[in-house]
């Protein structure tokens, strides 16, 4: 009677499991640039979280490698247009050329650590890099300094 149980099990799991896989498989759905934001709340549906800053606005749209990609899925627009986007959700495409495509291997840069998102964590602020500071005109940095000695002596070195 174990075996016959056990073939009526896997005869209902093999009849269930193509259900259950179409279920939870999502269409892929695809965004452009140029597309407008309710577009984009049209194709991806609404986004988990929002921000805005100046002529840009972000929907973070959730990914389901949030803790391994570091990021949720990320749609940038400038003026209310599509201009750039992070997806690494495989149901989530963009059909313009991203700034970080889908193939690219997360790596550290120099000296950093790797950032620790708790779980609950449901959205993320992007902030802009300050500036570049402008190196001093040489005419201004005294002669008695370090740094002017050593711009005269890699001048001095590549002129003679």
């Amino acid at each position: 009677m174990g075996i016959r149980r056990a073939a009526r099990y896997a005869v209902a799991l093999a009849a269930i499991l193509p259900m259950a896989s179409a279920a939870t498989a999502q269409e892929v759905r695809t965004i452009r640039p140029g597309m407008a934001e309710d577009e984009v709340k049209g194709v991806f549906g609404e986004p988990r979280g929002t921000r805005a800053r100046g002529v840009f606005s972000y929907y973070f749209y959730s990914n389901g490698c949030e803790r391994d990609c570091g990021f949720p899925d990320l749609v940038i627009f400038r003026n209310g247009q599509v201009v750039d986007a992070v997806l690494r959700a495989p149901w989530h495409e963009y059909g313009g050329e991203s700034s970080s495509p889908k193939g690219t291997i997360p790596r550290p840069t120099p000296a950093g650590m790797r950032l620790q998102v708790p779980g609950a964590v449901e959205s993320v602020e992007v902030r802009p890099a300050p500036p570049p500071v402008a190196p001093a005109e040489p005419d201004t940095v005294p002669a008695d300094t370090a740094q002017a000695d050593t711009a005269r002596a890699d001048t001095a070195s590549v002129r003679g």
